[in-house]
């Protein structure tokens, strides 16, 4: 754990000097911007739309960046070498991003609603997202050599979770979104404003956290066979 949050912290600041906070500082206050001028009857629906698409999937773009550069520099033929486990390195970067995404999220929704309308379903909804999208983003990266490689060919791995969007927005509805961690992403941000009872809440929350732990598993197994097994690392 200890080495995990020193990760972690070495992460928080690769963040900060690499401007990601102050890029989502600027996103943060369009997003604002842009939802104080739509109609109210628009403004729910817009909000949770944005923050599913950018804020909470901002790890699955940012993770690309990070890894690719860390492969360009060899940082992994070193960190390795030490005592770092591939569970800590994830978990440190899934972490790190998820909490900016929940502050971005959070901010964008306090500014267009206020505290009255925020709750623990909307930041978990949020934190589980990026987390989902970090790791998927991850396992992808590893794959890739270029930015243009992952733009490539992210599509294939993430367009079938972009669906529910489609229901969402009114435009085609099936029980069949349910499957899928970005229905629940959609129920939990927009909890604020149709609260979830109970025990619906608690399944989604289940689902999605299996999900998560797949998408965990899958970002893993990438990572061994594509970086570790390249540089003899320690692997568990």
């Amino acid at each position: 754990m200890s080495r995990m949050m020193a990760a972690f912290r070495h992460d928080v600041r690769f963040q900060v000097r690499h401007r990601f906070y102050a890029v989502y500082l600027l996103v943060t206050f369009l997003y604002v911007v842009f939802l104080h001028f739509l109609p109210i009857e628009w403004k729910v629906k817009a909000t949770v739309v944005i923050i599913l698409s950018d804020p909470s999937a901002l790890g699955y773009f940012f993770i690309s960046g990070i890894v690719l550069l860390e492969k360009e520099q060899s940082i992994y033929e070193n960190l390795f070498i030490a005592p770092l486990r591939v569970r800590e390195y994830i978990g440190a970067k899934v972490l790190s991003l998820s909490l900016l995404s929940v502050g971005t999220s959070t901010a964008i929704h306090l500014f267009t609603f206020g505290f009255a309308q925020l709750s623990v379903l909307f930041i978990l909804g949020v934190f589980l997202t990026s987390a989902f999208f970090t790791l998927i983003g991850l396992g992808i990266a590893v794959r890739c050599q270029t930015l243009n490689d992952f733009f490539l060919v992210s599509p294939l791995y993430t367009l079938v979770f972009t669906v529910p969007l489609l229901g969402y927005v009114g435009w085609m509805d099936t029980p069949l979104y349910y499957l899928l961690p970005t229905q629940a992403s959609l129920l939990l941000i927009e909890d604020p404003f149709q609260p979830l009872e109970f025990i619906p809440s608690i399944a989604l929350l289940g689902w999605f956290i299996v999900w998560v732990v797949i998408a965990y598993r899958w970002a893993e197994r990438s990572f061994q066979h594509y970086i570790i097994r390249r540089i003899g690392g320690i692997s568990s």
